[in-house]
């Protein structure tokens, strides 16, 4: 080891100090000085050891930094989703009216409800989180009478309803939130019968449009929506002697599904999950998902409630439910569950031998659920009725909204919970009575092998403004069912029976409910 001449002078001055201090101290100080500068020896040869190590510890961790190492789990999304383009779709709903027929000394008329079912076109430009664009509809009207105690002086009924709107949007991702302004036609025919007037006619009425919605993009080439539109329409007068005038508007509340021309995604790319490897469900996996309300898995029930004994004339009430279920992806943590329910009704009478056929009023849910709830699984959202019947007695003739929740676990072979839900009357024919009805599901599910599973799931309702004695409908009952194949076509199949143990006047003994259900996993 070299030393600088300036070091090489301090250590002599250190040496000779050190020389004098031994010559001038006594023998134990002598020894004194010695152990001490063996002890300093001893220390700086301890620190020495100490560097030696920590420089080889410190090579070692920087070898150790430069190993690759595993890489956690990760969230690989897809491309962001492409909403450009033309776009042809179809949509259902239904439509209410607020307006009045002024007719002298009558009040009668309160406005009318139906549903609604048609097609749309249009074509979306989008720049960034930016979407504009244009889309028109046309919709065909099915409802020919007001709900009215007594016969009517008149009556309004509406044939086709067309629209032509600007849109513009928020985008993220798959998800595309809007709103709209334009104009739309409604084409009408009105009867007026009292004294001195007997007339009838029809009329194209024009007025301006607007509205919003929620569209998803659930495929490359597919999106689903929801919208709710206002319009606005000129009063129409009766070409007679006393004139009568027709004011009305037009609410509408449709659900639609459009094919894209241009796709969403690359083709091939769909986002994925690295720490969640797909695997093929197998026969009591998917039977659970399929008993799940708020899975990730897209299916189509179609739900027949054969109901005995209904009505004074103990006639059979059929009510098939149509009932489609879309998950959609918020994101990495929370999912929303879009749950329809169609019902195509055949209602026995109250007042003669006979039965009504037609579409009643459709029914919407939305849970909001965790990706990752544990050990239970939960989803809550709104609930609304949109009074949608094809005929007074198949529906309410209100617009409803309320909370919907579902609770559930899975332990082993069970699948064990309840759906509930309260809805109240916020609009509709003003003519109608009021709602407050109540709906309770709890299900448990015990899955065997091969698919086949036992279950019982009984609708439990209550209207809180019935009389007392006649709020309650309570059914016990159960069944089996078995999810398979047809080709390759996962299905899950169920019956089940139930008896009401309470129930208001008038209303069924005993029900038969039959499901056939389309089911489609993530592949």
């Amino acid at each position: 080891m070299r030393y600088s001449i300036a070091e090489q002078h301090i250590a002599a001055s250190h040496t000779r100090k050190l020389s004098r201090s031994l010559c001038s101290a006594s023998d134990s100080q002598e020894r004194l000085i010695v152990i001490e500068f063996r002890s300093w020896n001893a220390m700086i040869n301890l620190l020495l050891r100490i560097a030696v190590l920590a420089a080889t510890f410190g090579t070692a961790v920087a070898h150790a930094a430069d190993m690759p190492t595993k890489a956690p789990p990760a969230f690989v999304s897809a491309p962001p989703y492409n909403w450009s383009g033309f776009y042809v779709g179809a949509n259902f709903g239904g439509a209410w009216t607020s307006g009045s027929l002024n007719i002298p000394n009558n009040n009668f008329y309160g406005g009318l409800t139906e549903f609604i079912g048609g097609v749309q076109a249009g074509y979306n430009f989008q720049s960034g989180h930016l979407l504009l664009g244009v889309e028109g509809d046309f919709d065909g009207a099915t409802f020919s009478h007001p709900a009215l105690p007594t016969p009517t002086l008149g009556s309004v009924s509406e044939n086709w309803i067309g629209t032509v709107a600007g849109r513009i949007g928020l985008v993220e991702d798959r998800w595309l939130i809007y709103g709209k302004a334009g104009g739309g036609w409604v084409h009408s025919n009105a009867t007026l019968n009292f004294p001195g007037v007997s007339w009838s006619g029809s009329n194209t009425s024009s007025g301006w449009l607007i509205g919003a919605g929620l569209e998803y993009g659930f495929k490359s080439h597919w999106t689903v929506r929801l919208e709710y539109d206002f319009l606005s329409l000129a009063n129409w007068t009766s070409s007679t002697v006393p004139s009568v005038q027709l004011n009305r508007d037009v609410q509408m509340v449709k659900a639609g599904i459009n094919y894209k021309f241009e796709a969403g995604l690359p083709d091939g790319v769909a986002p994925i999950r690295t720490d969640r490897i797909a695997k093929p469900a197998g026969e009591e996996d998917l039977a659970k998902q399929s008993q799940n309300p708020i899975a990730d898995l897209v299916s189509v029930p179609f739900q027949s409630n054969t109901n005995f004994n209904t009505g004074p004339f103990n006639r059979t009430q059929e009510v098939l439910n149509i009932q489609p279920v879309v998950p959609m992806h918020i994101n990495e943590d929370w999912n929303m569950i879009s749950r329809t329910i169609i019902p195509v009704i055949s209602q026995p009478d109250p007042l003669i031998d006979s039965s009504t056929n037609g579409i009643g009023d459709i029914t919407q849910s939305l849970f909001l659920s965790p990706v990752h709830s544990g050990a239970l699984i939960w989803g809550a959202g709104p609930v609304f009725t949109i009074p949608s019947a094809t005929d007074p007695i198949l529906g309410q003739g209100k617009v409803l909204l309320g909370p919907t929740i579902v609770l559930l676990t899975t332990p082993g072979h069970w699948v064990i919970g309840v759906l509930a839900n309260n809805q109240w009357s916020v609009g509709g024919d003003p003519l109608r009575p009021r709602v407050n009805a109540f709906l309770a599901q709890p299900f448990v599910n015990y899955n065997l092998e091969h698919g086949w599973y036992l279950s019982t799931s009984p609708i439990i309702t209550a209207n809180w403004l019935a009389a007392p004695g006649q709020k309650w409908t309570v059914p016990v009952g159960g069944g089996f069912g078995r999810v398979f194949k047809l080709g390759d076509q996962p299905v899950n199949a169920s019956i089940n029976a139930y008896y009401n143990v309470e129930r208001p006047i008038g209303a069924s003994t005993w029900s038969l409910r039959t499901t056939l259900a389309l089911l489609f996993p993530v592949r």
